[in-house]
């Protein structure tokens, strides 16, 4: 048996066919795959630090790192700065913090600029702490 490596899965052994017997890293669920699913696991790519895939306590679901508590300190405005602590925020998250506005049904993306997923999450964030 091989025991090659990848971000979410220990590769067990592939045969010839294409199968790839796998176990997950955490969980140790061991499952078969075809090299196709194999790739879809890895869009978008796995953390490297712990394989999660969709946001994590190191990256964001858009794929950026978080920043360290220091940064979050000297970084974050302060009207941010619980939502920061709480959540995590990225540098990216800073520019999209810079668009959401405060209504009177709570908070949204400014009209008329483009969002995109990570966007409309920390609205969600917000308005479900509200």
């Amino acid at each position: 048996m091989t025991e090659e490596k990848s971000g979410r899965f220990d590769i067990l052994s592939s045969s010839e066919s294409g199968l790839s017997y796998v176990r997950e890293k955490r969980g140790g669920l061991m499952r078969v795959l075809t090299e196709s699913e194999l790739q879809d696991f890895n869009d978008p790519p796995p953390c490297p630090q712990c394989a999660e895939q969709f946001g994590c306590e190191h990256i964001n679901c858009a794929g950026e790192p978080l920043l360290s508590e220091n940064e979050v300190e000297s970084d974050v405005p302060a009207e941010w700065m619980a939502f920061a602590k709480e959540n995590g925020v990225s540098r990216g998250d800073l520019a999209r913090l810079s668009v959401i506005e405060r209504g009177d049904e709570g908070y949204r993306i400014t009209p008329g600029v483009n969002a995109d997923m990570r966007a409309m999450e920390i609205v969600i964030l917000l308005n479900d702490a509200r």
